[in-house]
């Protein structure tokens, strides 16, 4: 633990980001991402400040960053959703935080209203903006043209999350989303809404291969197994 103690984020691969944290040595972390799903990330600090106010960390923006094997750098943002002190050991200290994308607060939004004579976008914009600057979206090219601008005249939302409902409207339509990266977000990230349809023209992306990649050591690359 004393060689652990030594260290500091620049000689690691991984360092965490956090204005109420201060230094502090990332022992491991675990994450989730999925399509129509909002990311979670967990993260094992080691620390020496024992008096870390862990209310505080509430809220807060967070981010996980790591280098590439290219010397780049890959980025997890989030807010703080969690955060435990897990216990002591020789002089440091072990905390649990977990970041969430701003989405994750849909989920705990629920509201009973109607909307009447407004399109999707218009509906969904205005669930999104009910959020205020925690909401980051946009929607993608391909958007208008799948919706048509077709009109609702009668829209409910019975006792749902603000998640569910907005899912809901977006899989009537054939649209979908995911997050990406936004440097202007409070959270650091946006909900990026986008269409994926047989009338649609096909993504250049799509003919692109995957890069097989063995479970060894010896592999220069990074790669996800």
């Amino acid at each position: 633990m004393a060689q652990v103690a030594a260290l500091n984020s620049a000689q690691r691969l991984y360092r965490l980001e956090s204005d109420l944290l201060g230094e502090g040595v990332v022992e491991r972390w675990w994450g989730r991402d999925a399509l129509g799903a909002h990311a979670r990330t967990d993260v094992d600090v080691l620390c020496t400040d024992e008096t870390v106010d862990l209310e505080a960390l509430l809220g807060s923006a967070a981010r996980l960053v790591a280098r590439t094997a290219a010397g780049g750098a890959w980025k997890r943002s989030g807010l703080v959703c969690e955060a435990r002190r897990l216990g002591s050991d020789g002089g440091l200290v072990r905390y649990r935080l977990s970041l969430a994308s701003w989405t994750w607060w849909l989920q705990h939004a629920r509201n009973s209203r109607v909307f009447q004579d407004k399109s999707v976008r218009q509906i969904v914009d205005e669930v999104l903006q009910a959020h205020g600057d925690l909401a980051s979206w946009q929607w993608a090219e391909g958007c208008d043209a799948l919706l048509g601008g077709r009109v609702r005249s009668y829209c409910v939302q019975y006792r749902e999350s603000d998640l569910d409902f907005v899912q809901r409207l977006l899989a009537e339509e054939g649209l979908g989303w995911r997050l990406q990266d936004d440097a202007q977000a409070r959270c650091g990230n946006g909900m990026e809404i986008f269409a994926d349809s047989v009338r649609l023209p096909e993504s250049a992306a799509s003919t692109e291969g995957v890069r097989f990649h063995r479970s060894d050591a010896t592999e220069s690359s990074d790669s996800i197994q």
